[in-house]
């Protein structure tokens, strides 16, 4: 093997690895522009942002994109959607009874039963309640508004 051929297969070994090393540091570089680029669109949160208000002594950090009047908690719901929420009582009673129970203290209230495997929906309307029933028409969950 001659010198020439020794150093042109060196050459061609630092050049093909410097080649695959930019390669690799593009793919590197346009991992951190594409992150960054991410991140700016996203509104920051900090410590500064955030409210503190102080009710019986007690220190309570609110969010500032909470509106006065939204539901914070579930406490709140009674505000939100009035008359009765639950009916503990019903637990064990047969769905026919549950109903006109829950319609008589209720008004609003539009009772829906939920068989055994059927989902319950996530979202929350006032006026909704679901009655949690056997396969005997029996109530097994405490009925709740939502």
């Amino acid at each position: 093997m001659s010198l020439n051929t020794i150093q042109f297969g060196f050459s061609f070994f630092v050049i093909f690895k410097a080649k695959a090393m930019e390669g690799k540091t593009m793919v590197k570089l346009s991992h951190v522009v594409a992150f960054l680029l991410l991140a700016s669109l996203f509104q920051p949160l900090t410590a500064r942002d955030l409210v503190f208000e102080v009710s019986d002594e007690i220190e309570v950090l609110r969010f500032p994109m909470a509106k006065e009047n939204q539901v914070k908690t579930l406490d709140d719901i009674s505000t939100f959607c009035p008359g009765k929420q639950s009916w503990p009582e019903l637990v064990g009673k047969p769905a026919a009874t549950a109903k006109k129970i829950i319609e008589k203290e209720n008004p609003i209230a539009k009772v829906q039963f939920l068989f055994p495997g059927m989902v319950k929906p996530l979202n929350y309307v006032c006026g909704r309640v679901f009655v949690v029933v056997n396969w005997k028409l029996i109530v097994q969950i405490t009925p709740t508004m939502g």
